[in-house]
Order: structure tokens, then C-alpha cells, then sequence
């Protein structure tokens, strides 16, 4: 009983140190996918390399699309649905 109790207690204590982990590859997915029809090539290599969390990423092109265009330009609301 102890045996078993023990074995539960050490999967569930791995399952616990995944989620995040496993949420942020999940939500790193959804957001490439979002922002796949939107990056180039640059972009793309940019999102491989990025640290962060996904939607800083998204956040960081609206950002740039905005010095570029200007604020409230309607060429950067693409980059908005990303991250929301």
C-alpha cells in the first residue's frame, strides 16, 4: 500500500512540475499558428530564437509595426489577435 501510495504521490509530483511547461508549449504553438500567415522568414527565425513567453513575442511585432507605421496604423491589428 505504501508501495502504491508512494509511486501516486511521485507521478503526481512530476505532473505538477510539467503543466507549466507543457501550457507554455501549448501556448507557444497557438500563437506561431496565429502569427504564422503575418511573420516572414526574419520573423520567423526570431520567434525560434525568442526566450520569452509567446505572447511577449506577439506583443514585441505589434510593438515594431507600430514604430514603423505609426501608432493606430491598420497594417498592425494582424499582430494584435496574436497575443490577446
Amino acid at each position: 500500500m505504501t508501495r502504491i501510495l508512494s509511486i501516486a504521490l511521485g507521478i503526481a509530483i512530476v505532473v505538477m512540475f510539467a503543466l507549466p511547461f507543457g501550457r507554455e508549449a501549448y501556448h507557444r504553438w497557438q500563437i506561431s499558428k496565429r502569427l504564422d500567415s503575418v511573420m516572414d522568414q526574419r520573423d520567423r527565425a526570431a520567434f525560434d530564437q525568442w526566450n520569452g513567453d509567446a505572447a511577449s513575442f506577439g506583443r514585441s511585432l505589434f510593438e515594431r509595426c507600430q514604430r514603423e507605421q505609426g501608432i493606430g496604423a491598420a497594417s498592425c491589428e494582424r499582430y494584435r489577435f496574436a497575443f490577446q
